[in-house]
């Protein structure tokens, strides 16, 4: 036991005097009595006021002497010290990666790991300054030193469920870091609330290691191909269990179930199952999951988007041109093939690109980009389609003009030496402009996206400038109409880069629960990283009165979150010499309703005259 203000401890000095008022004599007044009958009651009296006599049974007395102990001990607020409590600093790190929402007996183990930060919380002293770290994907410091239990206690509570991988090595970090700070500022004594290996060496840390046996079937993953109307899938499935398990494993396309298969896997057995059905005419995404089920219950479904993963392939026909071979390597989602002028190599392609060039046939479909063309090329063999591409002439100062292909590079200028001349047809509309002549152009010609850049790079300054790689980005997902997103399949918690169609309005992403998420049109897109929850996502761009939907699919971490290792046993950090810090668990509120008892029964006491 220890005391916050040992001071108060000299009150007890008032207990022998309080005694020394009872057995000190009281004067009195000689009075006549006019019977006999009281002589007994007066020698009573005289016997009691006889100075140093012996101290005879007197419950006030008692009362009032409690009544000054309890005061005491009150106002020195003492306390019990309790594991974790010793210290003048409190840090509580609750690991919620994915693995933390297996069951626990008859919770999980994040809310067995939140109860037990709770009553750590409860038993902290008063005075005990409290840190609370998030240990997940990333450590996440929801409170430093807080005074305020309750604001603690209410943070612990509101940490939730999440599907991310993550390890509590950087939380460990974050602590160490935080460690050297306390050690001068009274002490430290760190927990940490895990079912994985925490390697707190050289700290003062208490490693609660909340691992349980579990009944868990995962699935790890799901891949598709669609040929001649015929889906075929297969699915990974893992047994995570120390006994064999049975299950049925259910396959859908967006909404509709195609298929069942019952699978039955010995301990720790993986196998991979397949699927080949009749595909439904619009299959979106494909999913698979488990029908029963078990200890956890987010690796039960994986999701897969169709028909989303093949890249764009773009044919460049050029002698040599660093610069558009380099800035078309840096948009994602295409593979770029390169041939030189005259050459053949086998299409389609998505696009074509001729750069100084122009073949004496198009190709019949895909789109087109002509870098400094040195002629008019027919589109799809119509002499009407015709842009005039003539003799060159001097440059100045270019200009973008407001257009969706020009998002984000409106505002910069550059300077070309020389350019074509350019005479566009109806469809056409001038994005670059130097002066009043047309240097760059775009448009589509009966269903075909074509665009004309009318001077060589090499004769600019514009592949020098930061806007470059943007304005080519915008151009090549105009001609493609696609808005590259890197990839469809993610896990949780990754951030999802983001790349809409240059003529894009208005964009937002509906999570897995249907919530919508509205995203800036400003450059740079920010990443979307609030991908916890499992499923499919869906990214619709408002262009126009259309609505253009894409989709990506997020899953569980299987590899790292679904198989913790075995191991019940609780760690510990370095034990470091116990801070003399006065903290604990406070008792003074008990003492001052004791003392309030004892005030309340001396009044009736003394009421009553014993």
């Amino acid at each position: 036991m220890g005391f916050y203000s040992p001071w108060a401890l000299g009150f007890l000095a008032l207990t022998p005097l309080l005694i020394l008022m009872y057995i000190l004599k009281q004067k009195f007044e000689e009075r006549e009595v006019g019977s006999i009958f009281l002589w007994q009651k007066v020698l009573k009296d005289v016997e009691v006021n006889t100075p140093w006599q012996r101290l005879k049974k007197n419950l006030l007395l008692l009362l009032q002497i409690l009544f000054v102990m309890l005061a005491a001990f009150t106002l020195s607020d003492p306390y019990f010290r309790t594991a974790g409590s010793g210290y003048a600093n409190l840090i509580l790190v609750i690991d919620n990666t994915g693995s933390m929402n297996t069951r626990y007996g008859e919770a999980t183990r994040l809310e067995e790991a939140k109860a037990l930060a709770e009553a750590a919380v409860r038993n902290a002293g008063g005075k005990t300054a409290i840190t609370l770290i998030r240990g997940g994907r990333y450590p996440e410091i929801m409170l430093s030193k807080a005074a305020d239990k309750g604001e603690v206690l209410k943070s612990i509570r509101g940490i939730g469920e999440s599907s991310t991988a993550g390890s509590m090595a950087d939380a460990v970090s974050m602590v160490k870091a935080m460690a050297r700070a306390y050690e001068a500022q009274g002490g430290y004594k760190a927990l940490f609330y895990t079912d994985s290996g925490v390697s707190a060496e050289g700290l003062n840390a208490e490693v609660v290691r909340l691992y349980s046996d579990t009944q868990n079937v995962s699935l790890d993953y799901i891949s598709h191909s669609i040929d001649n109307g015929r889906l075929k899938a297969l699915v990974r499935v893992s047994n995570r269990s120390n006994e064999e398990a049975a299950r049925e494993v259910s396959l859908y396309s967006t909404e509709a179930l195609l298929a069942l298969q019952s699978i039955t896997l010995a301990a720790g057995e993986t196998r991979t199952i397949g699927f080949e059905v009749q595909s439904p005419p619009e299959t979106v995404y494909i999913w698979a999951e488990l029908t029963e089920q078990d200890d956890l219950s987010q690796d039960n479904a994986v999701y897969e988007v169709a028909g989303q993963s093949k890249p764009l392939e773009v044919l460049l026909v050029s002698e040599t041109n660093v610069f558009i071979e380099k800035a078309l390597l840096g948009v994602k989602g295409l593979s770029l093939y390169k041939t030189n002028p005259g050459e053949t190599l086998a299409g389609p392609y998505d696009l074509y690109i001729y750069d100084g060039n122009v073949p004496e046939i198009l190709p019949s479909s895909g789109s087109l980009l002509f870098l400094d063309p040195p002629s008019s090329p027919p589109i799809n063999g119509d002499e009407g389609s015709l842009f005039v591409s003539g003799s060159e002439q001097s440059g100045g100062r270019a200009a973008f003009l407001q257009h969706g292909v020009t998002r984000y590079v409106e505002a910069a200028a550059f300077t070309v030496s020389k350019l074509k001349k350019l005479e566009l047809p109806y469809w056409a509309e001038t994005v670059i402009a130097v002066g009043d002549s047309p240097a760059a152009a775009i448009g589509e010609y009966k269903g075909r996206k074509i665009a004309v850049i009318g001077f060589d790079l090499h004769n600019s300054d514009f592949v020098l400038m930061p806007e470059y790689p943007i304005f080519m980005n915008n151009l090549a997902a105009y001609l493609t109409n696609q808005s590259f997103e890197s990839k469809s399949a993610y896990f949780s918690g990754d951030a999802v880069a983001l790349s809409p169609l240059p003529e894009t309005e208005s964009l937002r992403i509906i999570d897995a629960d249907g919530k919508p998420h509205p995203i800036p049109l400003q450059y740079p897109i920010p990443p979307f990283a609030a991908t916890e929850k499992t499923g499919i996502y869906e990214i619709r761009e408002t262009i126009g009165e259309n609505e253009r939907i894409s989709y990506f699919a997020v899953n569980y971490p299987t590899e790292t979150e679904s198989a913790v290792p075995a191991s019940a046993a609780q760690q510990t950090g370095t034990d470091l010499p116990e801070s003399s810090s006065d903290a604990g668990t406070s008792l003074q509120m008990w003492l001052i309703l004791l003392l309030l008892v004892a005030a309340v029964t001396e009044w009736e006491v003394y009421l009553r005259g014993y």
